[in-house]
């Protein structure tokens, strides 16, 4: 064989061999798809993560904001209830202290408050009630940690605040307030229950009661239990007024009387 066929030979091979090596550096199409798959899987995973973590933040941010308010409305009920004043009606047999209250409903009057003037002695009644929150819409999704409940439209503590009238003989100038001037103070409440402690006289030892049935006198304590729509409940809130029932009343070396502000 010639020398010019086996370098023609030769240059063949050699081209062979470097066209198959350069072949060995791309992607068949199998290894394509794998690698897509897998990355469309880690960006599902990756978003899935960023997607709780985002839930997770917005929970805690609610919870934190809940709890804030649960403490607003416990301080103002801890102030209102601290200046109850047990102002006694006018025109009444017998005297009566202005103070009624059942298990989930309150009626007093307050003392010491911005909003009353001094032609009105600087007093204002007020009721304190759960009822049907107004706000709320009645089909809405309550959310509850990560899941999600349906409920129905729930209820909310209200109270309602005027002037006080001195001239009055019961609650009937409060009751007659319409309920749209009724200020929302806690929403999303299921249940509250409201507990008295004091006695009807000295003799008698003081105890709790759901109920407080003496007109003369006024509670020593007053307790405040609330039962949310979520689970997580305030903790219970005891409030202790700072006046007694002697405020207004005048006493002699015979008796002490007891009466209605003078207008």
């Amino acid at each position: 064989m010639s020398a010019a066929i086996k370098n023609s030979l030769r240059d063949h091979a050699v081209q062979r061999g470097q066209y198959g090596q350069q072949a060995q550096y791309g992607f068949t199409l199998l290894e394509m798809l794998i690698g897509l798959a897998l990355l469309a899987l880690m960006m599902v995973l990756v978003y899935s993560a960023l997607h709780v973590g985002i839930r997770a933040w917005d929970a805690g941010d609610a919870r934190v904001g809940e709890a804030a308010q649960q403490r607003i409305v416990q301080s103002f009920i801890r102030r209102e209830f601290a200046q109850l004043f047990p102002v006694r009606w006018r025109g009444v047999p017998t005297s009566q202290i202005a103070f009624t209250g059942t298990k989930d409903e309150i009626r007093f009057v307050t003392a010491l408050n911005l909003d009353a003037g001094l032609k009105d002695g600087g007093l204002q009644w007020a009721h304190l009630q759960l009822r049907d929150d107004v706000n709320a819409d009645a089909n809405t999704d309550a959310r509850v940690g990560n899941s999600m409940s349906y409920s129905r439209r729930g209820k909310a503590l209200y109270l309602t605040r005027e002037s006080f009238d001195l001239q009055a003989k019961d609650w009937s100038g409060l009751d007659s307030v319409p309920d749209a001037q009724a200020t929302k103070l806690l929403g999303g409440i299921a249940s509250m229950e409201i507990s008295y402690f004091g006695a009807e006289n000295d003799l008698v030892d003081p105890q709790w009661m759901s109920e407080w049935n003496y007109p003369l006198r006024m509670p020593q304590l007053i307790k405040f239990s609330f039962k949310t729509d979520n689970g997580r409940d305030p903790p219970e809130l005891i409030v202790q007024p700072k006046i007694g029932e002697e405020a207004g009343c005048y006493e002699n070396n015979f008796q002490r009387q007891c009466g209605p502000r003078r207008a």
